[in-house]
C-alpha cells in the first residue's frame, strides 16, 4: 500500500493506494503552528476510518510546497512505518528532466502534475493546477519541464478584493451567464472568475505558440471541476493529478532499488 501526502499552502491531501485505486483520500488545513503530535493523532485517526494500518504501508511519499511541515512529515511517516518516505523534488529519477536550473528549485507539486500529465497524454502537453496558486506549465518531448506561469489562485484573488474593498461581498466562485454583469455579483463573478478563466485560455494560447506545436492540457486542483465544464479548452481533468503523480514516481523509484 502507498501512502502520499501532499502539503500545500491551504490543505493537506493524504491518500492510501493499492491495486491500481486510491483507496481513501482526505482533505487536512495546512497549520503550521500544529505541533507534530496533533499531526500524527491526525493521521492515526485517518487510518481508523479507514481500517488500514502503517503496517500495511510499503511505500510512502512526501510532496511539500510549505517547508516547515515538510521535516514534520517526514518525521511522523518514518516512526508510523519503520522506513524513510520519499521526499519528492527534482533531484529524484522521476522521468521527467527539469533542464537549465537547479533540480531543489522546481516546485514538487508542479513536478508531480508534470509526471503524471505526461504519463496521460504521452506528447507535448500543458497542465493547469486550480489550487491557492493557479500554475500553468508546459512539458515537452521526450518528457521535459519547460517552465510555465504561476498566478495568484482564484479564491485568494477574491478574497484579496473583498478585503480591501468596502462594499464588495464574498461570491459564489462561478462564472456568469454573460461577461456583462447587469449588478455587483455579476460583476464580479465577470470580472474575478471568468477573467481569472480568460487569464489561464490567454496563456494556453500564447504557450502553444512558443511550443510551436500542439499541446494536449489536463486540468487539476481544487477549483478544476467548478472551472471546467464553462470551457472547451481541456482535454482532460484529473482533480488526482497531483497524487498520481506522487505515486508514477514511488512505483518507478521503488522499481529501481
Amino acid at each position: 500500500m502507498l501512502l502520499a501526502v501532499d502539503i500545500g499552502n491551504t490543505n493537506i491531501v493524504i491518500g492510501l493506494h493499492e491495486e491500481d485505486e486510491w483507496l481513501h483520500t482526505w482533505r487536512v488545513q495546512t497549520l503550521t503552528g500544529r505541533t507534530s503530535d496533533e499531526y500524527s493523532i491526525i493521521l492515526d485517526s485517518l487510518f481508523a476510518q479507514s481500517n488500514a494500518r502503517p503496517a500495511d504501508v510499503d511505500k510512502a511519499i512526501i510532496s511539500s510546497v510549505v517547508p516547515q511541515l515538510t521535516s514534520t512529515f517526514r518525521s511522523i511517516l518514518h516512526r508510523k512505518t519503520g522506513f524513510e518516505p520519499l521526499v519528492l523534488d527534482g533531484t529524484l529519477d522521476t522521468g521527467i528532466a527539469v533542464p537549465g536550473r537547479d533540480p531543489k528549485s522546481i516546485g514538487a507539486d508542479l513536478l508531480a502534475d508534470a509526471v503524471a500529465a505526461y504519463q496521460h497524454f504521452g506528447t507535448t502537453c500543458i497542465v493547469v493546477d486550480f489550487g491557492s496558486a493557479t500554475t500553468v506549465m508546459a512539458v515537452d518531448e521526450p518528457g521535459v519541464l519547460l517552465g510555465g506561469a504561476i498566478g495568484s489562485g482564484l479564491k485568494i484573488t477574491t478574497d484579496a478584493l473583498v478585503e480591501r474593498t468596502a462594499q464588495l461581498t464574498q461570491i459564489p466562485l462561478e462564472p456568469p451567464q454573460k461577461a456583462i454583469g447587469g449588478n455587483t455579483v455579476e460583476a464580479m463573478k465577470s470580472g474575478l472568475v471568468l477573467g481569472h478563466l480568460c487569464m489561464v485560455e490567454g496563456l494556453i494560447d500564447r504557450m502553444r505558440n512558443e511550443l510551436g506545436k500542439p499541446a494536449r492540457v489536463i486540468a487539476t486542483g481544487g477549483l478544476s471541476s467548478t472551472i471546467a465544464p464553462y470551457t472547451e479548452y481541456f482535454d482532460a481533468l484529473d482533480p488526482m493529478l497531483t497524487l498520481n503523480g506522487m505515486r508514477i514516481v514511488a512505483e518507478r523509484v521503488k522499481k529501481q532499488a
